[in-house]
């Protein structure tokens, strides 16, 4: 992927997507912890609204040629604040486990700080596809998990899905990590 010189607008679509779905996390925390049910619900919408510019941010960004060094940090920025937020928020309500949430959190941190690591000597890793379903699949769990209040029948396969999640979070970081250790000393 080509990404545009530092003098080109950082206010592109994609990176306007990736900094409203920040601006909803306070927004989704809040209903969550008020704990009324239509408020809930409602989280639950914002979430899943969320969750769509994450996949259409990077998508447009690559269609219509509006790539930026902003975006190419923002949007995985935006994507692991909205979910450890919300993963947080639930576990503090005892809607997730938390040795779940510690586990995917704990990921995100290290991979991140690898990535960062390496974008300081210039190379950008970019994700996997299975660090990509991994956040398809943390998206549908944690909104399954929010519909749940209305439909009981939605926070056992919301759970489910999180393990699914996590098992492809734990995959992936072992992916990443060894790939970059395997070609450490090609690193300059």
């Amino acid at each position: 992927m080509k990404v545009k010189d530092e003098k080109a607008s950082v206010w592109t679509l994609p990176n306007r997507l990736s900094i409203l779905r920040i601006l909803f996390i306070p927004i989704i925390i809040f209903f969550i912890a008020s704990q009324d049910e239509k408020l809930v619900f409602a989280s639950g919408l914002l979430f899943i609204i969320a969750g769509i510019t994450d996949g259409l941010d990077g998508y447009m960004a690559r269609r219509m040629g509006l790539t930026s060094r902003l975006g190419v940090y923002l949007d995985p920025i935006a994507d692991k604040l909205l979910v450890a937020s919300v993963l947080i928020t639930l576990t503090y309500f005892r809607m997730v486990p938390l040795w779940v949430t510690i586990l995917l959190v704990a990921r995100e941190f290290i991979i991140n700080g690898l990535r960062s690591f390496y974008a300081i000597e210039g190379i950008i890793i970019y994700p996997s596809f299975a660090g990509k379903l991994k956040t398809f699949l943390q998206i549908i769990g944690i909104a399954f998990i929010l519909f749940s209040p209305y439909s009981r029948y939605l926070y056992q396969p919301g759970i489910y899905i999180i393990y699914g999640a996590l098992f492809f979070s734990l995959y992936s970081a072992y992916r990443y990590v060894y790939a970059m250790f395997k070609h450490k000393d090609t690193v300059p």
